[in-house]
């Protein structure tokens, strides 16, 4: 019985050694070993950095005919804005008690959709008017109105003359739900038959070491009721746009950056017309900084009439700047931009 007992305890402890061997099935250890690998390569894989300097953010083939420029809404009740990412380039402007409008300039790239649009100002057409491009907008205070038949203004005005181009978001309320689309631009302008123009790229060129940055704060108002400071932070290459400390991000969760920041002092004072509105001269000349590189440079703006485009300029020349995207901030004071060297 004994030595029963021991050659079945000799064969136990053989097939123990030997018979769980099998090569087709990792052990405990193995399986171990291979999570403590994975974890120390993905730990010690370098991040992928969320923007590459080199790569533009206008495209050189451009998926327009030409160029629109879109009044777009700003006042809280439209966060968050669609096709802002996809826009050239961004004029940023006081409307009225401290609420800014954006100017969006669409011409690299479509946008499926475009919005909230809001009303015109009458010295938004003299900035559409340098440019001379469709203007896509929801009628306007009476200035307005008046001022842009008589600058013959290529005129897309849902209210007035262009509404089937224009569509409405059942899920917002008015009048902070009104878009449209370049599809439905380029099919009203070509309805009206106006001609379709390039955007005009920005002066480039390498330039001279100015002051290094990181934080471009501007603040448009301290009311707080209506409290407003928009945040530029140098970031890969390029400025990262903040809305009151936070991501400026589109509907569709898309961040929003740029290549260059203009920012244009301008007379500017409050008057009761229809409603309280802002009146601001952009007709002459005034004040500027330019943030391009990572630097700021300390020039001028001019305008001598409402068909001229503005000219950026540094040092009696025209500012170069690195690449040709830009968001420009039109402010009553430079003592409200704020900047943080490095």
């Amino acid at each position: 019985m004994r030595k029963i007992i021991l050659i079945f305890l000799t064969f136990f402890l053989i097939i123990s050694v030997f018979g769980c061997g099998n090569k087709n099935e990792p052990n405990e250890v193995d399986d171990e070993q291979e999570l403590i690998s994975h974890t120390e390569i993905v730990e010690t894989e370098p991040e992928t950095p969320p923007l590459i300097a080199k790569e533009p953010l206008i495209n050189k083939e451009k998926e327009l005919p030409g160029a629109f420029i879109v009044s777009v809404d700003n006042h809280r009740n439209a966060y968050p804005q669609s096709g802002l990412d996809k826009a050239d380039r961004v004029y940023e402007i006081l409307a009225e008690g401290g609420i800014t409008r954006y100017l969006a300039i669409f011409h690299s790239q479509k946008a499926d959709k475009i919005g909230p649009i809001r009303s015109a100002r009458y010295y938004f057409a003299y900035i559409v008017k340098g440019h001379d491009f469709p203007f896509a907008h929801a009628g306007g205070n009476t200035n307005a109105l008046n001022l842009i038949p008589q600058l013959k203004i290529k005129d897309l005005d849902e209210i007035y003359n262009s509404g089937p181009y224009f569509l409405r978001d059942k899920s917002r309320k008015m009048p902070h739900n009104l878009y449209s689309s370049t599809d439905l631009l380029v099919k009203g302008a070509e309805k009206k038959k106006f001609s379709l123009l390039p955007l005009e790229p920005l002066e480039q060129g390498n330039v001279e070491v100015g002051d290094g940055v990181d934080l471009i704060d501007i603040t448009y108002s301290t009311d707080p009721r209506y409290l407003y400071t928009v945040t530029y932070e140098w970031d890969s290459g390029r400025y990262k746009r903040y809305i009151n400390g936070v991501p400026h991000k589109t509907l569709e969760g898309v961040e929003i950056f740029t290549e260059n920041i203009i920012v244009l002092e301008t007379k500017t004072r409050e008057v009761v017309i229809d409603e309280l509105e802002s009146e601001i001269e952009l007709i002459g000349g005034g004040k500027a900084l330019f943030f391009t590189g990572g630097k700021a440079y300390e020039g001028t703006w001019k305008k001598e009439k409402a068909t001229s485009k503005f000219t950026f300029i540094y040092q009696g020349k025209s500012m170069k700047f690195i690449g040709e995207h830009a968001w420009i901030n039109i402010v009553p004071n430079l003592k409200d931009v704020e900047v943080t060297k490095i």
